[in-house]
């Protein structure tokens, strides 16, 4: 197939819109804002604009000098009634109540003063309801976002946010619960049946321990927690027998000594710790432990204990760890490729306006590579996608020089960028020496499985060219040599083949099945 000919087929310009926000970014006109059309994003916005947007987790990015915010579906909540408004202006427009509170930390972060802040529980008093105030409790992170065109190196903040106003509420209800069970032990009877439901609702349960006795009283909400079921709730404080120790995660049954300690010592404590429920199901819990009785030498004798699920809450810090790690790790393997090109260029150039077309010209391959790649969430890209992203520059989409032809197959995104510097690298010598550089010149593009076998069939991919000028081989080898030879077969572990012909110049790679995410036939 062609270029042409694929017109209709062609992927759109703008992102599938997978949820709410990815496709109001996608359609919003750009060149009304201080960042200017997509087409100029710089590699760096678009990458993380990806991540975001394809997360469930709060996240916003504000860029710029202007901080202009671009947000993803997770943030909606954040900015209640100021969505979709606040999408694409400027951080003192959005939200001009705390402009001197965080502007100085957003400006530090920018200056590359800053490399980052953390702050749990953060108050802050906001209108985002109509015109009524109120202090919501987040707890957020505010990260650097790397990007080489910017001059001091960081291109913006990325805000990772949690609104902690809920949980909170539900610790001070948690303490004023522990203060209310420690009176209602006198009148535990009329109030048992009301105390039982907010538990219920709350996803709670509370148990007394008798350190004397070595007795411990459980409520069907407190075993239910801990997945245990004892005759009248009644268990037993030490040893092999003793039920809450048996229940706690095998690494966190010290906390149970220490528990004890804090009780000898103080009168309440707060606590958090895992549980494992027979079947092999893990919670998290957390909660508050209160002496309400001491024996003659001020040792902890009764205390009443009550925790709440917080699970949920757990699992979504750890998802936030694991996007900054991820986002740190591409953001390195981007800034590594750009270096490397940087360095490989300037050793190729004797000139500052050569270095800077040449190396213009490489960053604007890594970024149709990573547009193919933000189409698919980074989960690899579509072959015949990456081809076509490449050659745009190169050539008129609606003619026939340029031929496609190969399997419905999405590569991994570490092959997506060395095959895509190989094909820029490839289709810059066409145009320049090769047979692009004619009127009836032609290059065909295809791929094909080199195997039978699905188990260890891997990818043969080639670049042939016909009707340009006699080809005559390179007298040196430069930066474009490197990365259609070398690069590719360190990077991918696979076997490259470039040779002179008399017709045209012929390229081949052939490239283990570990680099395919997709293989579907067609």
């Amino acid at each position: 197939m062609s270029l042409g000919d694929s017109e209709a087929n062609r992927p759109p310009t703008v992102l599938p819109t997978k949820n709410e926000m990815a496709g109001l970014i996608a359609s919003k006109d750009w060149s009304t804002t201080a960042l200017g059309d997509t087409n100029s994003w710089s590699s760096s916005l678009k990458l993380i604009v990806g991540i975001m947007t394809a997360s469930g987790f709060p996240m916003a990015v504000r860029w710029g000098p202007e901080f202009i915010l671009i947000y993803n579906d997770g943030y909606r909540s954040i900015l209640a009634d100021k969505h979709p408004w606040a999408l694409g202006l400027p951080f003192r427009v959005v939200w001009p109540e705390v402009v001197s509170e965080l502007m100085p930390l957003q400006e530090a972060i920018l200056a590359g003063k800053s490399p980052g802040v953390y702050s749990e529980d953060r108050p802050l008093t906001i209108r985002r309801r109509g015109m009524s105030w109120e202090t919501a409790h987040f707890t957020v992170s505010y990260s650097p976002v790397p990007d080489p065109t910017s001059s001091t190196g960081i291109g913006g903040v990325l805000v990772t946010a949690v609104e902690t106003s809920d949980r909170l509420r539900i610790e001070k209800a948690l303490e004023f619960k522990t203060h209310e069970l420690f009176e209602a032990n006198q009148r535990l009877q009329d109030g048992q049946a009301l105390y039982r439901s907010a538990l219920a609702a709350g996803r709670m349960g509370t148990w007394e321990t008798d350190l004397v006795a070595k007795t411990r009283l459980w409520t069907p909400e407190g075993m239910a927690l801990f997945g245990i079921n004892l005759p009248g709730g009644r268990g037993h404080v030490g040893g092999a027998q003793d039920e809450y120790w048996s229940a706690l995660h095998p690494d966190d049954r010290h906390l149970m000594q220490d528990f004890h300690e804090l009780a000898d010592n103080q009168d309440s404590f707060t606590s958090e710790y895992r549980v494992v429920w027979p079947d092999g199901t893990t919670l998290w819990l957390r909660g508050h432990g209160r002496v309400v009785a001491r024996t003659p030498d001020g040792k902890a004798h009764r205390l009443v204990s009550i925790v709440a699920d917080v699970t949920e809450r757990k699992a979504a810090e750890d998802h936030a760890q694991f996007l900054m790690h991820e986002l740190s790790h591409r953001s390195k393997n981007l800034l590594a490729v750009i270096q490397s090109i940087s360095r490989r260029t300037a050793r190729t150039t004797t000139t500052m306006e050569d270095f800077e077309s040449r190396f213009g010209r490489r960053l604007q391959g890594l970024a149709a590579s990573h547009d193919a790649l933000v189409r698919n969430s980074w989960q690899g890209a579509s072959l015949a996608d990456l081809m076509r992203q490449q050659l745009l520059p190169f050539t008129d989409i609606q003619n026939s020089r340029v031929e496609l032809a190969g399997p419905d197959i999405v590569v991994t995104a570490e092959a997506t960028q060395a095959i895509g510097l190989a094909i820029h690298e490839l289709a810059t010598n066409a145009i320049k020496y090769g047979a692009l550089s004619v009127p009836a010149g032609k290059v065909k593009i295809s791929w094909t499985f080199d195997s039978e076998s699905l188990a260890s069939r891997g990818l043969l991919l080639k670049w042939v060219e016909q009707g340009g000028p006699r080809v005559v081989p390179p007298s040196r080898n430069g930066f474009g040599h490197l990365v259609i030879g070398e690069m590719i077969e360190r990077s991918l572990n696979a076997k490259v083949t470039l040779e002179f012909l008399h017709h045209g110049l012929e390229w081949s790679a052939s490239i283990p099945a570990t680099n395919l995410v997709i293989e579907a036939q067609t």
